[in-house]
């Protein structure tokens, strides 16, 4: 989470003071969304990320491996968009999409910690239910 909170902020940075040390601001998102629509989004997607961490509901079995193929697949096809990245923009691909790629992963990556969390939770309530663990 501190890590996407991270690239919303220097993404900020680099439209508000374009510092040298930052790539330019086409490197920072596919323009899929323009900005102005993209920068909410991802605002409303961080506190999404918020109550989920601090709220961690339980899921059931199926909805915890739904999350994790669902994640994986994501994650994979984050790997293809970066290879095609590679192969179209050759060395310059970092100043094409790999900042968006990174980021995807972070986001997957999130959404397999969720899920492994919500199991945990779901297996801690199990327990709980059969007697076997006491709060």
């Amino acid at each position: 989470m501190a890590l996407f909170f991270a690239r919303v902020v220097a993404q900020i940075e680099v439209l508000l003071i374009a510092p040298d040390w930052l790539p330019a601001m086409p490197a920072w998102y596919s323009g899929l969304l323009p900005y102005p629509l993209l920068l909410p989004a991802q605002i409303a997607l961080l506190m999404a990320m918020c109550v989920l961490v601090t709220r961690a509901p339980a899921s059931p079995a199926w909805a915890v491996k739904l999350w994790r193929s669902l994640a994986l697949l994501y994650f994979l096809g984050m790997a293809v968009r970066l290879v095609l990245c590679v192969h179209t923009y050759g060395p310059d691909f970092y100043l094409h999409g790999a900042i968006p790629v990174a980021f995807h992963w972070v986001l997957a990556l999130f959404v397999l910690g969720a899920a492994r969390e919500a199991k945990s939770h779901a297996q801690g309530d199990e327990q709980r239910a059969e007697g076997s663990v006491h709060p």
